[in-house]
C-alpha cells in the first residue's frame, strides 16, 4: 500500500511540477513585462538585495556562514515541524563544519517526539525560504515609500537561501536520501518554482499600486489554472 501511495503521489508532483515551471516561466515574463510599464522598482531593489549579500557575505559573513547556513536549515525543520505539523521540539542542534570528527558528519538536527519522518518537515530546508516570506508578509504592512528597504532586505534574504541550497543540495544528503533522490527532487523543485513565483509575484506593481502576497497567489492560481485547461486540451 505505501508503495503505491509512493507511485501516486510521485505522478502527481510531476505533473504539478510540470504546471509549477510553466507558472515560473509566465512569471518570468511578467517581470519582463514590468520594465515596459515602468514597474520594475521592486525588482531593482531586489537584485541590489542580492548583490548586496554576496558583497557582504565575502567581507563579514565568510567565518559563520557555514553555521548560520546549518542554523537556517535546522530552524526550517523546526518550524514545519513544530509549528504546521504540531510536533513536540526537544531538541535544537546546529554546529560548524570545522567541529567535526573523523567519525562525525553530522551538522545539525532537530528532535522531536515524530515517530516517523514527514517528507514535507524532512524537506522544509529546500522548499521553503521562511525568512524572505517572513518578509514579504511583512511589506503588508509597511508604507509604500518604504518599499525600497524591504526589496533590498527580501533580495538579500533570498539570495542567502540560494546559498543554503547550493550547500544542502545534494544528493547523499542525509535527508535527501531519506525521501528518495528522485521523490526529493520532485517535491523540492515544485516547491521552488511555487516560492519564487510567489516572491516574484509580490514584487511586482512598482510603487503606486504595489502587488502584495495575497495579490501574488490569486494571480499565481488564475494562471496555473489556465495552464491547466491549456493542458488538458491538448489531450
Amino acid at each position: 500500500m505505501q508503495k503505491l501511495w509512493r507511485f501516486l503521489t510521485s505522478i502527481f508532483f510531476i505533473l504539478t511540477l510540470v504546471i509549477a515551471a510553466i507558472g515560473f516561466y509566465r512569471c518570468g515574463a511578467y517581470v519582463v513585462n514590468s520594465f515596459k510599464t515602468s514597474t520594475y522598482q521592486g525588482y531593482m531593489w531586489l537584485g541590489i538585495g542580492m548583490v548586496a549579500f554576496v558583497i557582504i557575505a565575502l567581507l563579514f559573513f565568510r567565518k559563520n556562514l557555514d553555521i548560520m547556513q546549518t542554523m537556517t536549515h535546522e530552524g526550517a525543520h523546526m518550524l514545519v515541524g513544530g509549528l504546521f505539523l504540531r510536533k513536540k521540539i526537544y531538541e535544537f542542534n546546529a554546529k560548524s563544519s570545522e567541529t567535526l570528527t573523523q567519525n562525525d558528519n553530522t551538522l545539525g538536527y532537530v528532535s522531536s517526539n515524530a515517530k516517523s519522518a514527514n517528507i514535507f518537515s524532512t524537506l522544509a530546508p529546500y522548499m521553503l525560504p521562511y525568512i524572505t516570506f517572513a518578509m514579504v508578509l511583512f511589506r503588508l504592512m509597511i508604507k509604500n515609500e518604504c518599499l525600497p528597504i524591504i526589496d533590498f532586505i527580501i533580495g538579500f534574504t533570498l539570495m542567502f537561501h540560494f546559498s543554503c541550497w547550493k550547500k544542502d543540495m545534494r544528493r547523499d544528503q542525509s535527508d535527501i536520501q531519506r525521501c528518495g533522490v528522485f521523490r526529493s527532487y520532485l517535491y523540492i523543485w515544485t516547491f521552488i518554482f511555487f516560492n519564487l513565483a510567489i516572491i516574484l509575484y509580490s514584487l511586482g506593481g512598482g510603487m503606486t499600486e504595489p502587488v502584495n502576497i495575497i495579490q501574488a497567489n490569486v494571480e499565481w492560481f488564475s494562471q496555473t489554472w489556465i495552464d491547466i485547461k491549456w493542458l488538458i486540451s491538448l489531450i
